[in-house]
């Protein structure tokens, strides 16, 4: 079986990196699908469809900040939101997934402060953030390792 189709969109800020683009995004989370282990049954499954959607905004901190206090009354901003729709969007004949938010501020931040390219670290960000999607969760240990563990073998294998 073959995985679904991914469709994924990419808004940004004025003054965010151009970099990572939705062609990279799409085909990193094609890797992760595969690195997860995720059978496309599974997939069609949970959507109906052959096609997968979701939407990437790439926001500023104050954007951020503002979404963290309106979903997770948490104050400041985070490195990335995700928001799981799981609903059909007949618009796009496919099965909505959701939609991440990330922060290319707090990327170009942690990206400096680790000797990093901003678009590893803003696709770091999205990779995590299309896992939750998924149904990962980091709120253990062990759950955080599986997660981390699938996030990074998609990325070096995106360097490759």
């Amino acid at each position: 079986m073959r995985m679904p189709h991914l469709v994924v969109s990419v808004s940004r800020s004025p003054k965010a990196p151009a970099a990572p683009s939705a062609r990279a995004l799409t085909r990193l989370f094609g890797r992760a699908l595969k690195s997860a282990g995720i059978s496309s049954a599974f997939l069609r499954a949970l959507c109906g469809e052959k096609s997968l959607v979701l939407d990437v905004h790439i926001v500023t901190d104050a954007r951020m900040a503002s979404l963290n206090a309106a979903h997770l009354k948490l104050r400041g901003p985070t490195d990335v939101l995700a928001f799981y729709m799981g609903e059909p969007d007949p618009e796009r004949r496919a099965f909505n997934l959701g939609e991440i938010v990330v922060s290319y501020e707090t990327a170009q931040r942690e990206a400096a402060a680790r000797c990093i390219p901003v678009e590893e670290e803003l696709s770091r960000y999205c990779l995590h953030g299309f896992l939750h999607l998924l149904g990962y969760d980091d709120h253990s240990k062990r759950a955080r390792a599986a997660m981390f563990r699938v996030q990074e073998q998609a990325l070096r294998s995106s360097t490759r």
